[in-house]
């Protein structure tokens, strides 16, 4: 259960975590309770937890999932369908921002949990963590920015003037993320 939904998970995607609301709640601020429409993006969507609660939370919102491993897409599909009967989530398989080319420049709201964890954290997590979370959706590489630089580089194309990203990062990384938010734009 997250945030009151019953998710069907496996090996493919991450266990979403309470950290991971607060991307919710903070889009959910963001926009407030306005009922103007919402285009939004959420980049390596996993279980799909975030796009679902944004919609189900927001009936005027349209989202925009995507994620590069099919199997983790599918899963979203699945918890799409199982926890809400709306269809306001199209789901695209690609790296980030790739498969939303059709819609650069329209998108509001681009939400991300993306993988963060620097390789010397990586190395030493524990095994209950290891054994069950996909790799591919903790490592960020080296210093843990591969991913963020990637979606941070190409926001400015993909969102409307004033549109917001919303990361989640590791602890320490805000500093660093804060010099490529305005060296890109």
């Amino acid at each position: 259960y997250w945030r009151n939904f019953k998710f069907e998970l496996n090996n493919n995607v991450l266990i979403p975590r309470v950290e991971t609301e607060q991307i919710v709640e903070i889009a959910n601020d963001i926009f407030g309770n306005q009922n103007e429409e919402i285009i939004f993006a959420d980049l390596g969507t996993g279980s799909g937890s975030i796009a679902i609660s944004l919609v189900i939370e927001n009936r005027n919102w349209q989202g925009l999932a995507t994620d590069i491993d099919i199997n983790a897409l599918n899963i979203a599909k699945k918890n799409h369908k199982k926890i809400t009967f709306d269809s306001s989530i199209n789901f695209y398989c690609g790296d980030w921002w790739k498969p939303l080319i059709n819609h650069a420049g329209k998108i509001n709201l681009a939400v991300s949990n993306p993988p963060y964890i620097p390789r010397n954290i990586y190395e030493k997590l524990p095994s209950s963590v290891l054994n069950f979370e996909p790799k591919r959706a903790l490592f960020g590489g080296e210093d843990g920015l591969y991913h963020i630089k990637k979606i941070i580089s190409d926001a400015p194309k993909f969102l409307v003037k004033g549109g917001w990203l919303i990361l989640e990062n590791h602890f320490d990384q805000s500093k660093k993320i804060k010099n490529l938010l305005r060296e890109y734009g």
